[in-house]
């Protein structure tokens, strides 16, 4: 049981610096970024920068 756990949080930490690479690529190139979520469905938690981009988890 404690093997998947540990899986799925780093699934979740991997996936999450790939998507940070997205968002760095394109605020990088000058496209305004909306939202930066992590998972899937209603946020649980969500704040917005400086910039005017939505951070969710």
């Amino acid at each position: 049981m404690i093997e998947l756990l540990l899986f799925l949080v780093v699934v979740v930490i991997v996936v999450s610096i790939h998507e940070m690479g997205h968002y760095l690529a394109a605020r990088s190139c000058g496209v305004r970024v909306l939202r930066f979520a992590v998972g899937f469905g209603k946020p649980l938690l969500s704040r917005f920068d400086r910039r005017g981009t939505e951070w969710c988890l």
